[in-house]
């Protein structure tokens, strides 16, 4: 009895240190696309909207995007959009897939949140079944 308890007791053991390890790779990658962005950060704008940086958060990257007001596109289209090409580009959906999530931030010349759209493999998952319906 006593072995088996052991055994139990180390094989949950190591599937924490398993989990852990694929935490910190998701975490590890969180940062490594928020580097990526900021590297080229402020882009040139599109429209009236420009990245401005990224940061990430466990596994979460954070995209802050100004938008300067008067644009084609309203802000809560825009960031529909954001979501949609992120879910569909092909380097950047696999990340998603591994838990990777994006928050697009769109703030107004103030510094002030106008929009804030995640983007998980739950949103992901859902834009494609919308799509697979039109």
């Amino acid at each position: 009895m006593l072995k088996r308890t052991l055994a139990v007791m180390a094989a949950m053991l190591l599937a924490g240190c398993a989990s852990n390890s694929k935490d910190q790779a998701v975490f590890d990658l969180a940062k490594s696309r928020a580097m990526a962005i900021n590297s080229k950060a402020p882009y040139a704008k599109i429209d009236q909207y420009q990245i401005m940086k990224a940061q990430a958060r466990e596994k979460n990257v954070e995209i802050t995007i100004l938008y300067g007001g008067g644009g084609k596109t309203p802000p809560t289209m825009a960031a529909q959009n954001a979501a949609a090409s992120y879910c569909n580009s092909s380097e950047l959906s696999p990340l998603v897939s591994e838990g990777v999530s994006y928050t697009i931030v769109i703030m107004d010349m103030r510094g002030r949140p106008m929009v804030t759209q995640p983007i998980t493999a739950a949103i992901c998952n859902q834009l494609a079944q919308g799509a697979a319906k039109s």
